[in-house]
């Protein structure tokens, strides 16, 4: 959810106190798996250890986790043919959308060849792995299809 990258989903069948949270949850053989958490509607969900690892060591490594950035504010908008497309409704003029030549009121319809069904998938698609990466963006502007390759930045610190 939100563009994070969890290696699976463990969902407990069972109540947790609140002070709970945050501690770990073990296998049957008494191996550590992960982390308690609550999810959506107060259930119980294990964070695996291979995501705890991995965050760890960008944490350890970075201080924070570094997530892609496009500079475009985008919003899903349906488009003839039953398609979806996130329609582009702000530009950060430093950023890496303006310097590929995209601009407000374009729309985005697919992402390196692959369709635009949600905003959250292009999200989904800045994680730290993708900054200095360049895609291929199919834009619909006035009328028109155009592709144009962008190279995702690293989300500016807030």
């Amino acid at each position: 959810m939100r563009g994070g990258e969890i290696d699976a989903r463990i969902e407990l069948d069972l109540r947790l106190r609140r002070n709970a949270e945050g501690g770990l949850a073990f296998e049957a053989a008494g191996r550590a798996i992960g982390m308690t958490v609550f999810g959506p509607r107060r259930r119980v969900l294990v964070i695996p250890s291979a995501t705890i690892a991995r965050v760890a060591a960008k944490l350890e490594s970075h201080g924070r986790i570094p997530r892609g950035y496009l500079g475009l504010g985008l919003r899903l908008v349906s488009i003839e043919g039953g398609r979806s497309g996130a329609m582009v409704m702000n530009v950060d003029p430093r950023g890496p959308g303006a310097t590929a030549g995209i601009y407000q009121g374009d729309i985005v319809v697919d992402w390196n060849g692959e369709p635009i069904r949600h905003v959250q998938s292009v999200l989904h698609a800045l994680g730290p792995d993708s900054i200095g990466q360049t895609v291929t963006i199919g834009l619909c502007r006035a009328g028109e299809t155009k592709q144009v390759s962008l190279t995702v930045a690293e989300r500016p610190a807030a």
